[in-house]
């Protein structure tokens, strides 16, 4: 798939040029093709940094960045926390983005059986990592699109599922009660998913 654009998307929104510049400190994970090193961009062009993140493989290419090519954080660290907390976070608010919990059937195609399968193992890895974590900030989850039947590769029902995030997050963050029992973070059947409080007694957004 053509990135440019997406890049030229980037070009018209963004309104700072270079990470550092940004209003509010920002910090975007990629990662390194060749190594598969998880690299956190605190520094450089903007721009040139949020395709890297958005490199997904097999639907954009890598990007070039400082002598190595770079693609999705995602592949290496989809929800960084660790990040998060080694910046000195004590209170992370985590928005997954979920996947297609409510298919009738299995995606036809390599590439969509390929990014379905990397969904579900980014899934299965932030429940890994909410767990190991919990005890070292505060993390608020909030709750994924479900029942969402939408495969990683149909981007033509982006802003519905925007929409949906947006509602379903304004709805729980109106109702948030930092002090309830701590929720364990799943994989779910389609249904609502559950909104997550990890640690309530100790969460920044990643």
């Amino acid at each position: 798939m053509p990135e440019r654009p997406l890049r030229r998307l980037l070009q018209r929104h963004l309104e700072f040029d270079r990470l550092e510049d940004a209003p509010t400190p920002i910090h975007i994970i990629a990662t390194d093709v060749l190594s598969g090193e998880e690299l956190r961009l605190s520094r450089g062009d903007a721009v040139d940094a949020v395709m890297a993140s958005a490199a997904i493989p097999a639907v954009f290419p890598p990007v070039d960045w400082e002598n190595t090519k770079l693609m999705d954080g995602g592949v290496s660290n989809n929800a960084p926390i660790t990040h998060a907390i080694e910046l000195g976070a004590d209170v992370i608010y985590v928005l997954p983005t979920g996947y297609a919990c409510a298919l009738d059937e299995a995606p036809r195609g390599a590439l969509a059986m390929l990014l379905h399968a990397m969904s579900l193992l980014i899934q299965r890895r932030l429940i890994m990592e909410i767990e190991l974590l919990k005890d070292e900030a505060k993390l608020i989850v909030l709750p994924p699109p479900c029942p969402m039947d939408v495969q990683p590769i149909d981007f033509g029902r982006a802003a519905d599922l925007i929409a949906r995030g947006l509602e379903d997050s304004r709805s729980f963050l109106d109702q948030l009660d930092v002090e309830a029992p701590a929720v364990p973070f799943t994989m779910h059947s389609p249904g609502p998913a559950p909104a997550t409080i990890v640690n309530p007694s100790r969460i920044s957004a990643v």
